[in-house]
């Protein structure tokens, strides 16, 4: 008998239950998933940038020097070309995927580079002329990199084209690393050294 009793007060409930609130309940659960999704597609851009330069200053903290980290960066991609270079023309597939992230290295080492430390470079170590050098240099690593992408890979001219630009990144960062870093390291207080790692940092996760 209760069981009766309840199961006509539940339906009589749904009977007056106005299902205009249904709708109202169903936009607004809408608007929370999309207010939702927006902020965590912010969040995946804008979280990269801020966990590189909490990185950079950690290791600043730790004793990492800004431009060590950077001469870091030089060896592996120097390490990269000679992983590259021991490859078997017939491996084309893999020489493809070993080159795109050679060029996601570079592209990101050099993002750092041009616009960080070039322009304090110029500006705080007065290296203009050295500067834009430098800057070129980028710039034709890029072509380079692009005509090597769009090459055969089981071409002999294609390992021709990728140790020239082998040597070519090898003097740039012996140029770097052996006389405009020190003048530039030289050229900052305590201070400067120390945040510069983070920013350095952030540029670079932008693209890692």
């Amino acid at each position: 008998m209760r069981q009766r009793t309840n199961r006509q007060a539940n339906q009589n409930l749904m009977g007056n239950w106005n299902w205009g609130n249904w709708d109202w309940f169903r936009t607004r659960d809408m608007m929370v998933f999309g207010a939702g999704a927006l902020l965590s597609l912010a969040a995946s851009r804008v979280a990269p940038p801020f966990a590189g330069r909490a990185i950079g200053s950690l290791r600043t903290m730790a004793g990492t020097d800004p431009f060590d980290a950077l001469a870091q960066d030089h060896q592996k991609a120097l390490a990269m070309f000679e992983a590259i270079e021991a490859t078997d023309n017939s491996a084309t597939g893999r020489r493809a995927a070993m080159l795109f992230q050679l060029k996601r290295m570079l592209t990101a080492h050099a993002l750092a580079e041009e616009d960080i430390i070039y322009p304090m470079l110029r500006d705080d170590a007065h290296r203009h002329e050295q500067a834009v050098k430098l800057y070129r240099d980028h710039a034709e690593v890029k072509v380079k990199l692009f005509e090597l992408e769009h090459m055969a890979k089981d071409s002999p001219s294609w390992i021709t084209e990728l140790r020239a630009l082998h040597h070519m990144i090898e003097s740039h960062a012996r140029e770097e690393e052996q006389m405009e870093f020190p003048k530039l390291r030289a050229a900052l207080d305590e201070s400067r050294r120390a945040n510069l790692l983070g920013e350095v940092q952030r540029e670079k996760s932008m693209l890692l």
